[in-house]
């Protein structure tokens, strides 16, 4: 049986003025997971700019908390192990 994921998602919207920012610190984030193993993904609303889903994934949760990107908002969700 494989060690179950654990994937941090949180939805958020950011002003038009705020965007370039936001966009700058999407990166800083890709590069903090990345430094510790853990995967980053974020999405912009095709229709709603300004409006995002932000993933983190990782195979151990304690890097999650270790990485502190829980916010309010933020859910976590754990693999599902199946045959």
């Amino acid at each position: 049986m494989s060690e179950a994921r654990t994937l941090l998602v949180t939805e958020r919207t950011i002003a038009p003025e705020s965007r370039a920012r936001h966009v700058e610190l999407l990166a800083a984030r890709r590069a903090q997971c990345t430094a510790v193993g853990a995967h980053f993904w974020a999405f912009e609303h095709e229709s709603e700019p300004g409006r995002y889903l932000e993933f983190v994934e990782s195979r151990d949760g304690a890097v999650l908390d270790a990485l502190a990107l829980d916010e309010s908002g933020s859910t976590r969700w754990r693999s599902v192990e199946f045959g």
